[in-house]
């Protein structure tokens, strides 16, 4: 059986190397396609594509894997006034497989779904984040003007769905529910967890008083990821507690310059520093979050935060909001409500004063993470996706 999978995520196509890599992000690699392809033949990635390329970190190329790219959604009036030419195209290459995985939300799933509908064509969605809170927060008024609509658009697709996989295990079904059989299963890659005695014994070295680490990991195009918080809430532990030996670390992709700015003028630029990309997993993300001895993510929008999941497999400390999923990752003593950085900053120093209790902490983190291991979950998706499609 051959399958699609549709989402709005940007490919790159280098004419020299005749791969594709991915647009943003870095986690759309040969991982991604193979979790598919554990079940079907072969797999058409239907994406959008852009022109220019931000980085070669992460090959998208795969065997068995082609990419039919979109570069018509350019603007946000082009979703109505391209639909049709879009749709016409998605239809062709719709028709050639037996079944779609459609991430939502996206302007090509949508699209995707109305073809597969009209089609016959058996798919299943795959709900990743809340568009709500994704419009809400995006940092203007066209985001609050759109995020009813959004909302709504992304509530009527999950509603008609015949078949869905949600990345939470309630936030986001409890928010777009639907009828049809549907599964939990994170989206979320981690092969393995670090090691009792390394957690530990990294935590022990600890002393009072040395430049105690914190790691955010997000994206700089958005502005609902946490990054302000963060600032304030270093900002506020200056002021108030003379506590000078706190410093951040940003990773993510984008240009960073108005979270130095803000730094800047609150005084605290030599308590950040901006990392930038890196690699995904062992090559990267990981042993960075090892170096750290806390991980934030004070984040407004979300579904269920792969980079929380990640810091919790290392044995991190860990501090979150209580958007979307993230409780479901983080006790209650560790959240605040998206946007309170007060709130943020006293979590960071009541944390941060009970350093006998980091062990016990991290140790619950750390089991937590078992949970959403990669051979957990792909048992879970392959026999999904295999009732779902017949293969």
């Amino acid at each position: 059986m051959q399958a699609a999978f549709v989402h709005d995520h940007y490919f790159v196509y280098d004419p020299h190397t005749r791969k594709y890599y991915d647009g943003s992000g870095g986690v759309f690699d040969e991982k991604l396609w193979r979790r598919y392809l554990a079940v079907f033949e072969s797999l058409i990635v239907i994406g959008r594509q852009k022109e220019n390329l931000p980085n070669k970190l992460v090959d998208s190329s795969c065997e068995n894997v082609t990419f039919e790219l979109r570069d018509e959604l350019k603007s946000g009036i082009s979703r109505f006034t391209k639909k049709k030419q879009v749709k016409k195209a998605l239809s062709v290459t719709l028709s050639k497989v037996d079944f779609a995985i459609i991430r939502v939300p996206s302007v090509l799933g949508y699209i995707a779904q109305e073809i597969c509908i009209e089609n016959n064509i058996k798919y299943t969605l795959e709900v990743v984040a809340c568009s709500w809170d994704a419009y809400w927060n995006y940092g203007n008024i066209s985001g609050k003007l759109m995020a009813p609509l959004e909302f709504y658009k992304l509530k009527s697709t999950v509603a008609k769905a015949n078949g869905c996989i949600y990345v939470t295990k309630a936030f986001l079904q409890s928010r777009y529910p639907t009828n049809c059989e549907s599964e939990s299963i994170s989206n979320v890659n981690i092969d393995g967890t670090i090691s009792k005695v390394d957690k530990d014994g990294f935590y022990a070295q600890y002393i009072k008083g040395e430049e105690f680490k914190i790691a955010l990991i997000g994206s700089f195009h958005v502005k609902y990821k946490g990054h302000l918080e963060v600032l304030k809430a270093l900002h506020y532990l200056k002021v108030t507690y003379n506590l000078n030996h706190f410093k951040v670390y940003f990773v993510g992709t984008g240009d960073p310059t108005w979270v130095t700015d803000i730094a800047k003028t609150l005084g605290i630029t030599e308590f950040v520093e901006i990392v930038g990309t890196l690699k995904a997993g062992k090559e990267g993300v990981l042993p960075f979050i090892d170096m750290m001895h806390l991980y934030v993510h004070p984040s407004k929008q979300e579904g269920l935060p792969r980079v929380v999941i990640e810091a919790l497999s290392r044995g991190r400390l860990a501090l979150g909001s209580t958007a979307a999923g993230i409780p479901e990752l983080v006790d209650d003593e560790f959240l605040h409500e998206p946007g309170d950085w007060k709130k943020l900053a006293k979590d960071i120093k009541g944390i941060y004063d009970k350093q006998e209790d980091w062990e016990r902490i991290s140790d619950t983190n750390l089991q937590r993470s078992t949970e959403y291991l990669e051979h957990v979950l792909q048992e879970k998706r392959v026999n999904y996706l295999k009732r779902v499609s017949n293969a």
